[in-house]
């Protein structure tokens, strides 16, 4: 299926908190969705596996590709477009 990876995103430790990070990831979203000139289906992270940037992606909607990876330094995590409601034309 067609994705889109995010390499790194991140805020500085005294921004972090302030919703920067979940409004870029709102934009990216709908980039990809407005009028699906990507044809993207997924957005992909490699995310730190650490109890604030995880909760940080689930909170925004993301879920964990597999349960294998869970002792890694990373776990890979996935959203899936299709579950916006947006204009597809």
């Amino acid at each position: 299926m067609p994705a889109v990876k995010i390499g790194r995103l991140a805020t500085e430790t005294s921004s972090q908190g302030d919703g920067i990070g979940s409004n870029i990831l709102g934009f990216i979203k709908i980039s990809l969705t407005t009028k699906n000139k990507t044809g993207c289906r997924f957005i992909v992270v490699d995310a730190y596996n650490n109890e604030k940037t995880i909760q940080f992606y689930i909170k925004n909607k993301f879920k964990f590709m597999s349960a294998k990876d869970e002792k890694y330094d990373t776990r890979l995590m996935y959203f899936d477009l299709s579950s916006l409601n947006t204009d597809s034309n």
